[in-house]
């Protein structure tokens, strides 16, 4: 997948590292591999979808990288969450309506669909995740209810 390779080095780039053994090095470097991966997937996922014009990676700020839709009724965010684990959202940061989308393995994406953001709030149950006390976790699981992401464009 030549996204991934040009998400590396962004990657590789904005961290000042020369290759991958000095960002396996870095615990954090790795880490930010792995979430820039996912999200950037998601994101490219629900465009190619939607016949969407892709984003380049170098069209991206990745340090602060939010992956996010445009559609008639404003802005969509896309949660990215592994298979076989639930979403976990953190209740203040819930602002926008959300496209789910499941990553399977490394290049493999599933688009779950979107709810707004009453839909959301109104499926969140608690999460078994430890938090902090400033942070709210919650668990999205409200499937049942999203719409197709058809519908936002």
């Amino acid at each position: 997948m030549k996204e991934e390779f040009a998400v590396r080095d962004s990657v590789l780039n904005s961290l000042g590292l020369k290759n991958l053994n000095q960002l396996r090095d870095r615990y954090e470097g790795q880490t930010f591999l792995d979430k820039t991966l996912k999200n950037y997937g998601g994101l490219v996922s629900c465009q190619k979808h939607l016949k969407l014009e892709i984003t380049t990676i170098e069209e991206l700020n990745i340090k602060n990288f939010k992956p996010q839709l445009l559609g008639k009724d404003g802005v969509y965010d896309i949660k990215v969450f592994d298979f076989g684990s639930l979403p976990v959202l953190e209740f203040k940061t819930i602002l926008n309506p959300i496209v789910f989308v499941i990553q399977k393995d490394k290049s493999t994406f599933s688009i779950c669909g979107y709810g707004d953001k009453e839909m959301i709030l109104n499926n969140l149950v608690d999460s078994s995740n430890e938090t902090v006390n400033s942070v709210n976790l919650k668990n999205f699981i409200g499937f049942s209810d999203l719409k197709p992401i058809e519908e936002i464009i």
